[in-house]
């Protein structure tokens, strides 16, 4: 049979020809500027820190490029340049002026983290990780110096509470380094030739439950509880890299659906004797999803069925051979994990749920009753900051205002109304000292890429904007905000970037731009880096780039998202047909050239949209696609589609592989080849059955790249192959 394959080789010319009348000169993007230089990267303060005492904070920041640290005292509002950031480095560099960086290894064993520095206790020095080991730089003296040295790189370190020793994890065990002596000690002995994980967690359990660190000092710096995961009985899925001369491969242990997961066991170790006591274990009936101390005695943790609908938090101390109950959380679908538990002084403790189907904060006694709900209302809370226990207010970000916005509020714990403390439209973080007295507050909208607001005593009293030079000679369309009813009438709201010489007499092509899966957002108002600017470069090319959160979104209630339970794709294609048939009723859009592009889920809904839907798209590209969600793992797919045993139709009818027939229009196809999350597996499943249906169809294949085909060196290339596919289709 024939093989309709189009390979997208690299590129020789360095722009794409523009369908729009010229822009002023010296206004325009390029993909170049915005993929291959600094030009639009935002220039101001980061990697914010406060000091123990809650009097001070560090921070970074980069000038004629040079990093400085800064150090900032909001007693005495003092603040200046500690250090040149930028020689420390050096120093160390010098100092390991022999490092070589380990190839690709084992994903389930040491990962490729990046870990900003943390102030110790005392707030007297730095510790952070470079070329693979562990430095301190001391405050008062600007010295730096290694504190470890090997090749195997230590992870999730963390001071004790009493600053005498710093925990980490280094091949898959705990080790602690005496922070007076320097010494090192071993603190588990399981990982040794084996895949067991002491104190990290397995691939799914970090993508799916966001758990990197899983080690948790006790108060009194005696015990470090922590999960222990064998992931043993999950067979291993190879992983290549072909660009060696002899190919290498890199053995994952990937739980897919309905398949076996890691068993994992909570434990406490005591630091005298390094004895372990477990605590609880779990296999392929429940999931450990977090953990923590109460007091220096007492634990809690997390415990949630596989069938993710049923959680509890549970409390044990110690000296206890059975945990207790404290709160329990059942749903008809599934259950989402989110926050912690933050304990009060006086043993109660806040929480937030989804009890009404929008999560709000609840106020809790030690035992687990609820003392007071302290927020109402049809919108959610995103974060929980933190207490101000003096004044007695808790600090969150919510969406109250607006749902497609995020703002910073604090509400009294004996209950009462809510204040906002940010006014300007967009989205606002938050990060707040020890003490809840002060704090920093993060703003960006699609104008505006970051803000940073400094606040004491619950008052806003200095601003630092971020500085990105290139915004202010380039013109950005407005991103225009908008509300349409689905087929059924439900309201779903949309975002669209018009020409910037938008003429409304003309008929423009159209990108829609779909993610579609559960806990994502995409119409909300909020700086998008470099995909907003990818969408701002289509839209000075000509294009309308059009975008909406079909119903399984984040952000509009629980029913909105667990609409699409165990049919993934069905429903949200339907609303996202319903956004093509708004776009066709529009006068200046032609309604015979809409395309569509997502990756990861979004590269499946564009599959979806292409064999299910195609007299709607006539051309899409799809990076990293789930075409079947038996290749997807265990954590994600079950929550949302049960096991393939439970709901084999609703696996067989809304895999992508199952409807290749019905691709009409023009795909492009694209996968890095190391893909850990998405694995390459799907996109030759689907290359099969494309071939079989003697369909064609276009193909970039990126080496030694990841699931992030849209971020690093492979960006530049992604992305421009993508803009010229939908100049010459559309």
């Amino acid at each position: 049979k024939p093989l309709l394959v189009a390979l997208v080789l690299p590129f020789v010319l360095t722009g794409c020809k523009s369908t729009a009348p010229n822009a002023p000169r010296g206004t325009r993007l390029t993909l170049e500027r915005i993929f291959q230089t600094s030009d639009f990267s935002p220039k101001g303060p980061t990697g914010h820190i406060w000091s123990p005492d809650s009097r001070s904070r560090y921070y970074w920041f980069e000038q004629a490029g040079e990093v400085g640290l800064y150090r900032e005292s909001l007693a005495e509002e003092d603040h200046g340049k500690l250090t040149n950031w930028s020689a420390v480095l050096e120093q160390l560099d010098a100092q390991r002026a022999d490092f070589r960086a380990p190839a690709m290894g084992d994903t389930n064993r040491t990962g490729r983290f990046s870990f900003a520095p943390a102030l110790d206790p005392s707030g007297s020095f730095l510790v952070g990780t470079h070329r693979n080991d562990l430095y301190r730089f001391d405050l008062e003296s600007k010295s730096v110096r290694y504190l470890t040295e090997g090749a195997d790189p230590e992870l999730f370190f963390d001071f004790s509470p009493d600053g005498s020793r710093l925990a980490f994890v280094r091949n898959g065990d705990l080790h602690a380094l005496d922070l007076a002596t320097g010494a090192t000690q071993r603190l588990t002995q399981t990982a040794e030739h084996s895949p067991l994980l002491s104190g990290m967690a397995d691939w799914a359990y970090e993508e799916e439950f966001g758990v990197r660190k899983s080690f948790w000092w006790s108060p009194d710096s005696r015990h470090i509880a922590y999960l222990q995961v064998d992931p043993s009985d999950i067979p291993t899925f190879p992983i290549t890299d072909e660009l060696e001369l002899q190919a290498t491969t890199e053995q994952q242990r990937y739980p897919k659906a309905g398949g076996k997961n890691s068993r994992v066991r909570l434990g406490v170790l005591d630091l005298d004797s390094l004895e372990t006591r477990w605590i609880v274990t779990v296999a392929q009936e429940a999931y450990l999803p977090r953990a923590g101390w109460i007091d220096a005695t007492n634990l809690w943790y997390l415990w949630l069925n596989r069938d993710q609908n049923h959680l509890e938090l549970r409390f044990q101390g110690l000296d206890e051979d059975q945990a207790r109950v404290a709160l329990t959380e059942k749903a008809p679908d599934w259950v989402n994990v989110r926050d912690e538990p933050l304990f009060l002084a006086d043993g109660s403790f806040l929480w937030t749920a989804e009890l009404d189907g929008w999560r709000h904060l609840y106020h809790h006694e030690a035992s687990g009753a609820l003392r007071k709900r302290l927020t109402y209302g049809p919108w959610q809370i995103e974060a929980l900051y933190g207490v101000d226990e003096e004044r007695q207010l808790a600090f969150f970000q919510a969406t109250e205002k607006d749902l497609r916005e995020r703002h910073v509020y604090q509400v009294p714990l004996g209950g009462g109304p809510i204040e906002r403390l940010t006014e300007e439209a967009g989205t606002h973080s938050a990060s707040l000292s020890p003490d809840g007295k002060h704090m920093v507050t993060t703003f960006s909208s699609t104008r505006v890429p970051r803000l940073h607001t400094i606040w004491r005593d619950g008052r806003s009293y200095a601003t630092s904007p971020s500085r990105v030079h290139a915004l202010a000679s380039t013109h950005l369309s407005p991103v225009e905000f908008g509300r349409i009813p689905a087929f059924d009438g439900t309201p779903l709201y949309t975002a669209m970037i018009k020409p910037p010489d938008f003429d409304p007499a003309r008929r423009y092509p159209v990108l829609v731009y779909v993610y579609g899966g559960p806990h994502a957002q995409t119409v909300r108002n909020v700086w998008g880096g470099k995909r907003h600017l990818f969408f701002q470069y289509m839209a000075q090319e000509g294009t309308i780039v059009f975008w909406l959160d079909n119903r399984g979104s984040w952000g509009r209630g629980k029913a909105f998202e667990a609409a699409v339970y165990r049919r993934l794709g069905e429903l949200e294609l339907a609303d996202q047909v319903a956004g093509v048939e708004y776009l066709r009723s529009l006068p200046y859009v032609d309604g015979e050239r809409i395309g569509a592009y997502g990756g990861s889920y979004g590269g499946t809904m564009t599959l979806n949209c292409l064999f299910r839907a195609p007299e709607h798209f006539q051309a899409g590209v799809a990076w990293a696609p789930v075409t079947d969600w038996r290749f997807y793992d265990t954590i994600y797919t079950e929550r949302y589609m049960d096991t393939p045993e439970d709901n084999p139709e609703g696996y067989r009818e809304t895999a992508p592989l199952a409807h290749v027939e019905g691709l009409r229009g023009e795909l492009f196809l694209a996968h890095g080849t190391m893909d850990n999350n998405v694995h390459f597996q799907n996109s030759v499943q689907l290359i099969d059955a494309l071939v079989d249906a003697e369909k064609s169809f276009e193909l970039q294949v990126y080496p030694r790249t990841r699931h992030g085909i849209g971020r690093g060196a492979a960006s530049y290339h992604f992305y421009r192959a993508m803009a010229d596919f939908f100049f010459r289709k559309l």
